[in-house]
């Protein structure tokens, strides 16, 4: 778990400071989703789902964490049974829209 936890932590400080340098450095705004139909509102319904989510999970972390790194079992797998669906749910959908967004409609 605490691979799991660098790894996102890496993660986030590497997508924050790749959209900083694009938006900073060279102008780009944000990337337009181009699927039509069927494909934009779920597109849209995952990405805000994501979006939501990734932002509530993190709280939810650092306690789980925290009760791990204090011994805390019961404590830890009481918030655990909440945060591990959560923080799946969010790595799963984050591939989902880069792969919707970059890959599938590009």
């Amino acid at each position: 778990m605490l691979s799991a936890f660098t790894t996102s932590i890496l993660f986030l400080a590497s997508y924050i400071t790749y959209h900083s340098i694009r938006t900073y450095y060279f102008g780009l705004g944000p990337t337009r989703f181009t699927g039509e139909g069927i494909a934009r509102p779920i597109y849209f319904l995952i990405l805000g789902t994501h979006m939501i989510l990734a932002i509530v999970v993190v709280p939810f972390i650092l306690i789980t964490l925290r009760y791990a790194l204090k011994g805390k079992f019961d404590s830890h797998r009481r918030i655990a049974r909440w945060t591990y669906p959560m923080w799946l749910y969010v790595s799963v959908t984050g591939v989902i829209v880069y792969l919707m967004l970059y890959q599938i409609y590009k």
